[in-house]
């Protein structure tokens, strides 16, 4: 008989205590937060109790609170609620704080430059279940470009960039990640099945970068590669991505694939500087080799 591990992942040992501390209010409030930064239209208290899965008083409260410390604004003549430019100004200033911005862009631009395309950066947060868009810039070299998407949920198993992070790490700690935020096919070219990820992603781990053809959005394909810091304790920990994302018309998977060893120098480089605030925030170790 096989004797079943009792081995937690350090990602399912995070999901166990945030499920522990969770404040009902507080998660409400920044989930409001979250909906109305995507509502360019805003939203009413009608829309948004449907959305919280809530009753309209429990909602009126949490805007009302929200409304007081100058994050949502309510439109009296519509009765729509918006968020406001303060949470704008919240991000600008941590990531004065947190210096990424300026330690990382020169490198990111030299890449954009380079390749004429689309380059942008995730950051590993959340205690290493997170990836977070913080910086893109388009290469000047081409008359169309696609324009950086910074929705909140970055697809992991359909955008290279989530599978470049995922090829990091464990398999079934990736599908577990995967099956958590929901296999969905985003084009008939998206990967859903263990198999198929599992295939690809070790093609990932194998090149130090990984290639996404129209698997997120039909007309665009992009290739990752994960920013890779070595531990005091000689773990290897992923911190951020950086990926290149191109029309389809333009670069074909194996332009995509040709960029990798580029896109991989520029990955090396970024991690003999990492700024250690931003691992500490994360909630990775901050004890850091060069690899």
């Amino acid at each position: 008989m096989t004797k079943k591990s009792n081995k937690v992942s350090k990602i399912q040992r995070y999901d166990e205590s945030i499920n522990e501390k969770s404040v009902v209010s507080v998660d409400r409030s920044f989930q409001i937060v979250e909906m109305l930064v995507d509502a360019d239209e805003g939203l009413s208290l009608a829309e948004i109790a449907a959305r919280l899965e809530v009753n309209k008083a429990i909602a009126a409260k949490l805007l009302a609170t929200l409304t007081k410390l100058f994050y949502v604004l309510r439109d009296d003549s519509t009765q729509r609620y918006f968020a406001t430019y303060r949470i704008s100004n919240l991000g600008l200033r941590q990531l004065q704080t947190s210096r990424i911005v300026y330690q990382c862009s020169h490198v990111l631009k030299d890449l954009a430059e380079r390749t004429g395309e689309l380059v942008r950066l995730a950051v590993v947060e959340g205690g290493g279940e997170k990836l977070t868009w913080v910086y893109s810039v388009s290469g000047k070299k081409r008359g169309l470009q696609i324009d950086p998407n910074y929705t909140l949920e970055i697809s992991f198993h359909t955008h290279s960039a989530g599978k470049a992070w995922l090829s990091t790490m464990p398999f079934e700690d990736a599908f577990r990640l995967c099956q958590k935020q929901g296999l969905h096919k985003l084009t008939q070219y998206s990967r859903v099945t263990a198999a198929d990820l599992k295939e690809n992603l070790a093609l990932g781990a194998k090149q130090g970068f990984i290639v996404s053809y129209e698997e997120n959005e039909i007309g665009v394909g992009a290739v990752a590669a994960p920013i890779l810091i070595k531990t005091l304790t000689k773990e290897i920990e992923c911190v951020g991505v950086v990926s290149i994302s191109a029309p389809s018309n333009r670069m074909n998977a194996k332009d995509l694939a040709d960029c990798g060893p580029l896109l991989r120098s520029t990955v090396e480089h970024l991690a003999s500087f990492w700024p250690l605030e931003i691992v500490a925030r994360s909630g990775l170790s901050i004890a850091r080799l060069v690899i």
